[in-house]
């Protein structure tokens, strides 16, 4: 016998007349994060290429804190298969030795520091993350070492490796967020997104589920937001 309210051509056995909307909830959801993935890859890619030129041309000029905070957005703007964030790393290697060639020390710091900084802000799987941030680390504490000195950096004394060890052990105790912070960041923002999605389509579904549903996207905006202040 078919159900009240439910036409009899669409009726099948064994099939939930309430599969649909959570069907639907699925694909809008999937169909949400595949867009804004599209849409923020294109936006990095662009903003790297942009970024890369605008190093480039400082650089030409010889405008270093300009060419490093270029350098070093091109470097922050990460998409898997970019090019852009591996050259900006390379300006950002290249402005610190070059600075260093000169006995420039606080341009050196400077472009090592951004270098540093955009290795954490992009780890991710993919990335290269880890070798940017060992060789920018090396490049802090050789200058660390100068200041010890009291030269530019050509001397063997114990005091400028002293002040280079302290430094590099300084920088390799910095705390960044683990793996699981990343997850539960990740974790929240799907449930989030398939909760309201569903809750969009479920037309006419019982008050349980909908209660499921309600408490789907609560535990996901509170476990974000608790990510967020812990870190």
């Amino acid at each position: 016998m078919t159900p009240p309210g439910l036409d009899a051509s669409t009726a099948s056995p064994g099939r939930s007349p309430f599969r649909g909307p959570a069907t639907s909830a699925v694909a809008l959801a999937a169909l949400t994060v595949t867009s804004v993935l599209a849409v923020s890859t294109v936006h990095q890619l662009a903003v790297g290429r942009r970024e890369v030129a605008a190093a480039n041309d400082a650089v030409s000029r010889k405008d270093w804190p300009e060419a490093i905070r270029h350098a070093r957005a091109a470097a922050e703007a990460f998409v898997p298969a970019s090019p852009w964030p591996e050259r900006g790393e390379q300006y950002l290697q290249a402005i610190g030795h070059d600075a260093e060639a000169r006995g420039d020390g606080a341009t050196a710091l400077l472009s090592y520091g951004a270098a540093r900084t955009a290795a954490l802000a992009t780890q991710a799987p993919g990335a290269s993350g880890a070798r940017w941030r060992s060789e920018a680390e090396a490049g802090l504490a050789r200058v660390a070492g100068w200041d010890a000195a009291g030269t530019n950096g050509r001397t063997d004394v114990a005091r400028p490796r002293e002040a280079a060890r302290s430094m590099l052990e300084a920088l390799a105790h910095e705390p960044i967020p683990s793996p699981w912070t990343f997850a539960a960041l990740s974790a929240s923002v799907v449930a989030v997104l398939g909760g309201v999605g569903w809750l969009a389509f479920a037309v006419g579904a019982d008050g349980r589920r909908v209660r499921i549903a309600q408490g789907v996207v609560a535990v996901g905006v509170v476990t974000y937001a608790a990510v967020l202040l812990l870190n």
